[in-house]
């Protein structure tokens, strides 16, 4: 079959839908999407509530709880050992199906009834210390952070996976002792890092392999003592380091700056595609036959339109998962095999239009079960009754025009303006609200600032515990595009890994500084462009976009001028 060009029911833009898409929306048995890649992540992303958690009682044991699920939800709201213990009956919402109504107006019919699970993570099941954070698993003493497993130590950070003592990173991976790090794979104490691989002891400095004790350098392979790429003896070295005192505030914005602009003089590779082998995108390892993947730091293989993924396996359209596959646009399918239009259901075989079910297999329309066989709408039935109530289902979920795409925007419980959606899709009220998404009133904050952030001691040496007491204003001041929050608490856990790296505290609060780094990453998006290295010819598919500032080159004009 040939490629098809279609346009985009949502943003009415033209899409492509490749032959070998085709191929697997037949091996599914799912009709090709009327929505293109990017609308596809967005509608998706309006289900995942990462960074905005309110403060509510829980509707079983009554105790106050965190929670992602503001107090004016029509469905009830457990913590998280009240929803995973024997203390309720999911199959008591139980419905029949009725085809004289469209199939998902009844999924939203039971899943404002079932009980909810206040924030996704497993706190004090098979994590600890872990209350404020999201999508995260099997973790120690975490705060602030967002989608994860097997880590220790980690605050205010994003997609790092398999790490400990990091603060302050996004998709930092197999690392420790890492900080304000951007793309970043098996790294030991490095800070202010992009795009650096098998590195220890770096500072303020991108696009490193196998190097240490390296800062403000770019483009290196197995070096080290290096400054702005010149080479040092290791005592010399030392001496450097010292004349730039970057445990100061203002010698290491001052560094940074310089930085900055010094990189900017130095190619960048089309695409970070490490041991890659017939694949599109940016930032895979050992990915073979994905295109259109994104910052996948395990094997991806025949797979297309994944976005943040620890291994994935013939699966398209996920996003914030580990290990799915034959999985189909779904959030989080974690450990799962043949999902579909699924939302946080982990280690289940087949589970379809189903929100945050667990060890189950082949559940249809299903909410909050656990090791659930053969059900729809959360009522039980035999794998024969199963088989043919589901193929009558499918047939008026496509008749309907149902069958095939993922849950309305209307269905999500979260505004749009609180949904991963506006990080990666930052938006205005206006022209989300004619998408059909809803919108939500920034919350007043009225703190009793004890200091200024321009008043923090300008390193480590001059500061005591005492700053643990006060209430720090944000230097943005709420006046900035990064859902600013005006003032912030420096923690115990954040104050010590702050005197490990030797660097001062942050003057700006935890938002400010999430969106800051959301700027160093690549979107998921892909544009066609010409290598920039004078006579060369040719072409690539890159997520850095024309408007960017970096030199962009091909791998061999790359591999010939850096690697």
């Amino acid at each position: 079959m040939q490629e098809e060009k279609r346009v985009c029911q949502n943003c009415k833009k033209e899409f492509v839908i490749e032959p070998d898409d085709f191929a697997f929306y037949k091996k599914i048995k799912v009709p090709p999407p009327t929505f293109c890649p990017e609308c596809r992540f967005q509608r998706r992303l309006a289900f995942r509530n990462e960074r905005n958690f309110y403060r509510r009682k829980c509707d079983l044991c009554g105790k106050g709880i965190i929670s992602v699920y503001g107090t004016e939800t029509k469905f009830p709201v457990y913590c998280i050992k009240c929803w995973w213990s024997d203390n309720w009956d999911p199959y008591s919402y139980g419905q029949d199906y009725d085809p004289s109504k469209f199939f998902i107006s009844q999924f939203k019919e039971l899943s404002d009834k079932v009980p909810a699970l206040a924030i996704m993570n497993d706190d004090g099941v098979a994590s600890f210390n872990c209350e404020y954070t999201y999508d995260c698993a099997f973790s120690k003493n975490c705060y602030m952070h967002v989608c994860g497993w097997f880590l220790e130590n980690v605050l205010y950070s994003y997609d790092v996976n398999h790490a400990k003592d990091i603060m302050d990173c996004w998709n930092v991976n197999n690392s420790e002792l890492v900080y304000e790090s951007v793309n970043c794979d098996r790294c030991y104490n490095c800070a202010y890092c992009d795009l650096c691989f098998d590195c220890n002891d770096c500072l303020l400095s991108s696009d490193l392999k196998g190097c240490s004790n390296c800062v403000m350098c770019t483009g290196l392979r197995n070096q080290q003592y290096c400054i702005l790429n010149k080479r040092y003896s290791k005592e010399d070295y030392a001496g450097e380091l010292k004349r730039l005192n970057l445990s100061d505030r203002e010698s290491l914005q001052n560094a940074l700056k310089e930085y900055n602009a010094f990189s900017l003089k130095f190619p960048k590779k089309y695409a970070y595609l490490l041991k890659s082998v017939n694949s599109t995108g940016f930032f895979l390892i050992e990915a073979k036959a994905a295109r259109n993947c994104f910052y996948g730091f395990s094997p991806i293989e025949n797979s297309a339109y994944i976005v943040i993924n620890d291994g994935a396996k013939d699966s398209f359209d996920c996003n914030n998962t580990g290990n799915p596959e034959l999985c189909y646009e779904s959030v989080t399918p974690d450990n799962s095999r043949g999902n579909k239009f699924s939302i946080f259901c982990w280690k289940c075989v087949e589970a379809e239009y189903s929100n945050n079910c667990h060890s189950c297999v082949s559940v249809l329309g299903c909410s909050a079960l656990k090791h659930g066989s053969y059900v729809i709408l959360n009522k039980r039935y035999s794998k024969e009754e199963y088989i043919s109530l589901r193929e009558k289902i499918i047939q008026e979920m496509t008749r309907a025009g149902e069958w095939g795409e993922f849950f309305p925007v209307s269905m999500s419980p979260f505004a749009y303006n609180e949904s991963a959606a506006m990080d990666w899709f930052p938006d205005s009220r206006e022209n989300v609200s004619q998408m059909g998404f809803s919108w939500k009133e920034d919350v007043q904050r009225n703190y009793d600032i004890t200091k200024n952030g321009t008043d923090l001691p300008k390193d480590m040496v001059g500061t005591t515990d005492e700053i643990l007491k006060d209430i720090v204003s944000c230097d943005h001041h709420g006046t900035c595009q990064e859902r600013c929050t005006t003032a912030f608490k420096i923690t115990e856990a954040e104050l010590q890994l702050h005197r490990r790296f030797n660097l001062p505290l942050p003057t700006l609060c935890p938002n400010c500084r999430h969106y800051q780094r959301l700027g160093r990453r690549n979107p998921p998006k892909l544009w066609h462009r010409k290598c920039m290295k004078p006579g060369c010819t040719n072409e690539f598919e890159t997520s850095y976009s024309p408007d960017r500032p970096e030199i962009v080159y091909c791998e061999a004009c790359y591999n010939a001028e850096v690697a």
